[in-house]
């Protein structure tokens, strides 16, 4: 119980350090993947699996940070392949919804977007999210 704590303390500053800066530091995956090492967990090598659609579409499609990535892998590391895709299955919807929320109130309001602008989002608060959701129904916490 410590060590899920931890983890997502930890997870919960990277997402504010993702909301004021849209930078994630080097040394917060690393301290959320060490943060598995605590009793009584154990790490899942298979976990880091996880980042892999994120890299795919970092490299293709652009517009997902490396610390996000990162972040991600050190998550699988933690929690395992099944909650942690679970977890970021469920970012990505919660993401997917308040782009659209956003896009409908600018609609709302008259404000046209740029073309060709793209919108930037803070992955790590909907990471969050989706990752305590993917803990607290597989019984964990």
């Amino acid at each position: 119980m410590a060590r899920l704590i931890l983890f997502f303390l930890f997870l919960f500053l990277a997402a504010v350090s993702d909301l004021k800066s849209r930078n994630i530091p080097d040394w917060m995956p690393c301290l959320i993947a060490v943060s598995g090492l605590l009793p009584p967990g154990q790490l899942h090598i298979a976990g880091l699996l996880v980042c892999l659609p994120l890299f795919i579409a970092g490299i293709t499609a652009g517009g997902i940070g490396g610390g996000d990535i990162k972040l991600t892998a050190a998550c699988g590391v933690v929690l395992g392949f099944d909650r942690a895709f679970t977890g970021l299955f469920l970012a990505l919807c919660l993401l997917a919804v308040w782009h659209r929320m956003r896009m409908e109130a600018g609609r709302i309001r008259g404000k046209k977007r740029e073309n060709g602008k793209r919108q930037a989002y803070p992955l790590v608060p909907f990471l969050w999210i989706g990752m305590l959701v993917s803990v607290r129904s597989a019984g964990v916490m």
